[in-house]
Order: structure tokens, then sequence, then C-alpha cells
């Protein structure tokens, strides 16, 4: 009597330690996994910058072509003095390639055919 009881402790006692770790493991997951996305690099001209930061010049650039259409992307001195460029950009913000830079790391991310993303709803093969 006394081996069954002492298995059904041993056992409760393992279930509780596991079910204290899985917050930890939880964590560690995910923080893990935040860490990864954040190392993905977009690279031109010996400039670094985060694959976010370069999304976030695109919706930047993009939103300049929709106030003025005649522009096919943004100039640097409109993008840099928006507050939500990224804090990373600033350093390029001083130099003469910038608006060339820009334009690269933006077509770097963006998809040679529409297709590709079934941004348009006449592309035939997309699911």
């Amino acid at each position: 009597m006394q081996s069954l009881s002492a298995k059904s402790n041993t056992s409760e006692t393992v279930h509780l330690k596991l079910k204290m770790r899985m917050p930890i493991i939880f964590l560690f997951l995910t923080t893990s996994f935040f860490q990864i996305s954040q190392c993905v690099q977009v690279t031109d001209s010996g400039y670094n910058f985060s694959l976010e930061a370069v999304k976030t010049l695109k919706k930047l650039m993009e939103f300049d072509t929709s106030t003025n259409p005649r522009q096919t992307y943004g100039d640097a001195a409109s993008l840099c003095a928006d507050p939500d460029l990224p804090g990373e950009f600033r350093v390029l913000c001083e130099k003469d390639d910038a608006d060339e830079v820009f334009q690269r790391l933006v077509k770097i991310i963006s998809p040679i055919d529409p297709c590709e993303i079934c941004a348009n709803a006449a592309c035939t093969g997309c699911s």
C-alpha cells in the first residue's frame, strides 16, 4: 500500500514540476522567435538595416507616392524629416547617396512579379 502512495506522490511531483516549467519554456521560445525575426538584415552599399525597418521605409515611400503621383519614391529629405522613419536610417540621412540607397532597399524587398503575393486578382495561378 505504501508503494502505491509513494508512486502517486512521485507522479504528482513530476506533474507539478512540468507545470511550473511550462511558462518558462513558453517565454524562452517566444523570446527566441522574436530574436530570430529581428536577425534578418537587408544590406546595400555597406549599410545594414533590419528587415522590419526596411518594411517601414517602404510604407513611408509608398505614402509619399500616393500624395505626389509624379514621385516614383520619396526623396531622402522628406523621408529623413518624417518622425516615423526608423532611427537606424538617421545615419544614412547624412549621406549624399541616401536617395539611391533608399530606392534600392525598397526594391530589394519588393517582389518582381505581383502574382507572387497574389496582389492582382487578374493573375492566374494564385491560390
